[in-house]
């Protein structure tokens, strides 16, 4: 822990230096802030180490939105892969931004995590801004009041996403099997 906390500190400090926080632009509060806070945005959402959502988005609004589409009768792991090409829209990006930059400074660690529920969903964001991409591991089975808020965000987040790409045409399907996806 050590390790990790003399290589993170000087990262933060660095990033505070350079005018970025840990979740974006110091300016990141303020209300007349470019909607294009983050040149990439992505989020994963996994169970028992499968697929379930994905999206992609640039600071414009546009990306993809890659849904799982569960068979009756087929067996656990093989299933399509169904990608929504999600079109650009600035009042969307403004939106996310202003989700986004209502998550902490620093994300909840959770492993100090007290009140843990197991086998729920768990995934990672991805911000990008220029060359400093920011990658938080989540998991939504910490119960933590912390934690908990943290997840509010990041739900809000997914859910606004997700309509977009539930409304957006079908770009293409893969079918996921084990692990691997193919066309």
């Amino acid at each position: 822990m050590r390790r990790i906390l003399s290589f993170v500190a000087p990262l933060i400090v660095a990033l505070s230096v350079a005018g970025l926080s840990l979740f974006g632009p110091a300016a990141a509060h303020d209300e007349n802030n470019s909607a294009k806070q983050w040149d990439f945005m992505a989020f994963e959402v996994k169970s028992w180490g499968e697929p379930v959502t994905r999206w992609r988005l640039t600071g414009l609004g546009g990306g993809s939105w890659t849904e799982t589409r569960k068979e009756r009768f087929k067996p656990l792991g093989t299933y399509p892969l169904v990608w929504h090409e999600i079109a650009d829209d600035p009042h969307r990006a403004a939106s996310l931004a202003a989700i986004l930059a209502r998550l902490p400074d620093e994300a909840p660690d959770p492993a100090n995590c007290v009140n843990r529920m197991s086998d729920l969903p768990y995934g990672t964001i991805r911000l990008t801004r220029g060359a400093t991409t920011i990658e938080i591991a989540w998991n939504s089975g910490c119960m933590d009041e912390s934690h908990q808020a943290f997840m509010a965000v990041l739900k809000e987040a997914d859910a606004l996403v997700a309509a977009a790409g539930r409304a957006a045409p079908v770009l293409r399907e893969e079918r996921f099997a084990g692990g691997q996806t193919s066309n």
